[in-house]
């Protein structure tokens, strides 16, 4: 196995004991454990569970950034698609993560919670905040509603609603849960034009595919 497999299958574990456990409860002396690894091999490739975490919010903000920037700038699907592709990925990145870890990861790491919110606020907002601006002046958008509002409330339905900790509650799965979110933002903020305008679209495209 090359350096680069053993390096991402630590990564790996990690992810998948920080998702389950938090941050803050999960040594370096388990990962070792579970892998079946020294801890001198482990150290080798990591210096600390620290550097470990800051790689997986790198490399998941950088797919983050690629994805969003491809929905964004994606002229081939119309507006309102795009918005809701954009916030499906989005809500289900923010559900692997959970809520329990990035409040653990607030509160005990607070240099690397700092990175995730300032990439959530200069990217992932922007982006949002940029296609309901344009909704708005297309009319397909409701102007009455403040953009940063609804990009408030969305947040809060990723964080709070769209994570493990509720999902293992209840008889939906995230992409259940989201489709209920995204239909009842839709229909909120959609101007009756916009709504006239998308779904009857929608219905073109599957008499079309029929």
């Amino acid at each position: 196995m090359s350096d680069l497999e053993i390096k991402q299958r630590i990564m790996d574990t990690a992810a998948e004991w920080f998702y389950r456990y938090g941050f803050s409860k999960v040594t370096m002396d388990e990962l070792a454990e579970k892998m079946a690894m020294s801890k001198k091999t482990l150290y080798k490739y990591f210096a600390s569970k620290d550097d470990i975490v800051k790689e997986l919010v790198d490399s998941t903000i950088k797919l983050m950034e690629v994805r969003c920037s491809s929905i964004a700038h994606n002229s081939e699907i119309d507006l309102v698609d795009r918005l809701k592709q954009m916030m499906t990925f989005v809500a289900m990145q923010y559900s692997k993560i959970g809520k329990s870890l990035l409040e653990d990861l607030q509160k005990n790491a607070p240099h690397i919670w700092k990175q995730i919110d300032a990439h959530r606020r200069e990217n992932i907002l922007v982006n949002f905040g940029n296609m309901l601006k344009e909704g708005q002046e297309k009319g397909i958008f409701r102007k009455d509603i403040d953009k940063d509002l609804i990009l408030l409330i969305y947040s809060n339905i990723v964080q709070n609603i769209i994570n493990p900790d509720v999902l293992v509650q209840i008889p939906y799965s995230a992409a259940q849960v989201f489709e209920a979110v995204s239909k009842i933002l839709y229909e909120g903020i959609m101007t009756e034009e916009g709504r006239a305008q998308y779904f009857n679209q929608k219905t073109l495209v599957a008499n079309h595919a029929g």
